[in-house]
């Protein structure tokens, strides 16, 4: 049975995603795709994150592109961080952050950690 889980961007996802619906739409289109299917399958992640988003969740848009840097409350559940438990619902997908491959050094100056 596959469950859609409940949409929940940070605001520096949200505004580095309106910037891309404009600056680069063809690739907009691609990561709307992506984060569709994150919502259907969440575990499907293309690994963890190391530094200043340590243990969150990546996925790849493309292998060239974009990377999408994202959480799973029933993941959270089950190890205990309890990121931002009782704020949302049980069955969210938390998207933090998005960065292009070639801004990968970037990230840590550029992205507040919510």
């Amino acid at each position: 049975m596959i469950v859609s889980r409940h949409y929940q961007p940070t605001s520096h996802f949200t505004k580095k995603l309106k910037h891309l619906r404009k600056a680069d739409p063809k690739s907009y289109g691609r990561i709307q795709k992506t984060i569709e299917r994150l919502l259907l399958e969440p575990e499907r992640a293309d690994g963890r994150m190391v530094g200043l988003y340590h243990g969150k969740l990546k996925k790849y848009v493309g292998r060239r592109d974009y990377r999408i840097i994202y959480y799973w409350c029933d993941l959270c559940l089950k190890e205990s961080k309890k990121y931002h438990c009782g704020v949302i619902p049980d069955n969210s997908v938390i998207f933090f952050d998005i960065y292009h491959k070639k801004d990968k050094k970037k990230i840590q100056r550029n992205s507040p950690i919510q």
